[in-house]
Formats: C-alpha cells, structure tokens, sequence
C-alpha cells in the first residue's frame, strides 16, 4: 500500500477508535481525582463493563442495550469500590490494586458460566458507524473525525460537558474543593463522602462504557479474559499527564490512540521504527506521567487521602 491521503485517513480513523476506550475511562478517573478518590481498580472497572456488555448482548441481541448495560456493570463495581475506599476508608492503592485482581478472576468465571457459546450475530452497524452528513465526505478528516462510531462523539461531548462543569458551575467547584481541602469542604457544610462517593460511581459508568466500548465496538461482542490489557492503568496515566483537566485528557487519549495506530500501520506510513517498540510506547508515557506526578504540585490536594471526621458524615 502506498502512502497517500486514503492511508493518511486510515490511520487517523485508527488512531481515534483505539484512543475511545482509554478516553472514557480517563474521563470517569478525572472526576474522581478531582474529588480526591485515587481509583486504581479503573481496570477492575473496565473489566466488569466490558463482560457485563457481552452478557447484555447475549440477552437481548441489540448491541446499543449491551452498550447501557455495561455502563451498568462497571457503576454497580464501582459500588463496591466506593464502599470500601470513600465509606470504609481503606487504603485506595491497595484496594484498587486488589479490586483490579478480583476483577480478573470474576470476569473470566462470568465468562465461563455464562458466555462461553457464540455472540448474537446481529449487526453492529448503529454502535460502530455514524456518517455525519456533508462532513464525512472532507477529505482526510472526514473520515478520520466523521465517519466513527456513535460512543467516540458521546466521549468528545462529554469532555466538553466535564470542562464546562468544572470551569463554571458551582458543582464542579464543590468537587474541586473537595479534592483540594476535604476539611475545609465539610466545614463549610458540604458532605464529602456523598461528594466522593457519586464521583467513583460515574468513574465507574465511563469505565464500564469503555470497557463495553471494547467488548461490543471493536472486538464485535465477544469477551476474552484480560481483555483491557493494562488500559485501565494507561487511563490513569493520561489522567496525570492531562492535569486533571478533561480537555487536555482528549487531546492525550487522541495521541495515544494515534501512537497504537502506528503499531499495525507504521509501515505505510513510512515509519521504520519495530512494532513492539511502538507497542511499548504508551506505556512509556505511562512511567513518564506516574514520575510527573511525584514532581509536581498539580495534583488535588487530598488526592488519595481518606475523609476521617470523627462522625463519618
């Protein structure tokens, strides 16, 4: 294949539809470390919407239930992990890190109990495709940014949507302050455990639309064990080196859905560089964030730090 501006517009629609899933879940992680819940378990999460969609699917046969139903499973496991790190108070590393590794063995049981014949096979046409009329037909980047599927402009809206929030509204300045000073918070009576609380739980929806992203959109319905593969974990990582900020977050996901991409279409594109070194390159970027973060001062203030007023409000 030689390099011209259909290849170019290939791998700019690649780039996009493999940055949705991370996207989503950096999304939901941005909120709750804006209100001080450092949630590890994102991968945990990921992995419960993507196994709760293929069972959605399973049942119903329409791929934009299994979507909702996802999103679902990965709030009722945040659930969970709220009432051990917000209610509970355990340490939020050591909980997330043994959530994600319950999350790994109870996804792959569900899928052995439940979903181990073949997906319905209808067509996934109304969650992978959505022609935006006169736009898809630009060159280059009409494909690229308007011929993708429905859930990656529900991802850009809902950046959007987030930096508006917490830029002008008064809930997203209680969630800030929240993550900022939570004493100072409750002392100016706001309850920060509720705060806290409904701010893993809708982490948890956007990772469980992405994870469902991932088991409906692009591996056509079928549930494989581990299937996330660490993207819960790449998820935080953008989170970080976004700032915490859902703007920047998309811009982030974008360039690494991009640097995937060249995994499986560097070689058109002129890029001499061994597949496995570009298949590591996110996760460098990973390292790079987690070292920027013990640096800088950008972090919420009480990020990761449990709420213990003597009364449990």
């Amino acid at each position: 294949m030689e390099f011209n501006t259909v290849t170019l517009a290939l791998f700019l629609a690649g780039g996009l539809r493999l940055c949705v899933p991370v996207l989503l879940a950096a999304l939901g992680e941005t909120i709750s470390e804006r209100a001080g819940v450092f949630t590890i378990g994102l991968e945990g999460l990921m992995l419960f919407g993507a196994a709760s969609s293929a069972l959605g699917l399973m049942w119903s046969g329409s791929p934009v239930l299994a979507l909702g139903v996802g999103m679902l499973g990965g709030c009722v496991a945040a659930l969970m992990l709220a009432l051990g790190t917000v209610i509970a108070r355990a340490n939020q590393i050591v909980m997330g890190i043994g959530f994600n590794l319950f999350a790994i063995g109870a996804t792959s049981l569900m899928r052995q109990l439940w979903l181990s014949g073949a997906p319905p096979a209808g067509s996934m046409r109304a969650v992978s495709m959505l022609k935006l009329p006169g736009l898809s037909d630009l060159p280059v980047v009409g494909r690229a940014l308007f011929s993708q599927s429905p859930v990656f402009y529900l991802a850009v809206l809902v950046a959007l949507v987030l930096w508006g929030v917490l830029r002008f509204s008064r809930a997203g300045l209680l969630l800030r302050a929240v993550g900022e000073n939570a004493l100072a918070a409750d002392a100016a009576g706001h309850s920060v455990l509720r705060i806290r609380f409904s701010a893993t739980l809708f982490t948890g929806l956007m990772a469980g639309l992405g994870g469902a992203y991932l088991c409906i959109v692009a591996s056509g319905g079928t549930f494989v064990d581990n299937m996330t593969a660490g993207r819960g974990y790449l998820a935080i990582a953008i989170t970080i080196f976004a700032r915490w900020m859902p703007l920047r977050v998309l811009v982030v996901a974008m360039v690494l859905g991009l640097l995937e991409a060249l995994q499986f279409q560097g070689q058109y594109l002129g890029v001499n560089i061994a597949p496995s070194l570009l298949m590591a390159m996110p996760f460098a970027v990973a390292l790079i964030a987690w070292i920027m973060m013990g640096k800088a001062g950008a972090a919420p203030g009480d990020l990761g730090r449990p709420f213990l007023r003597g009364n449990g409000r």
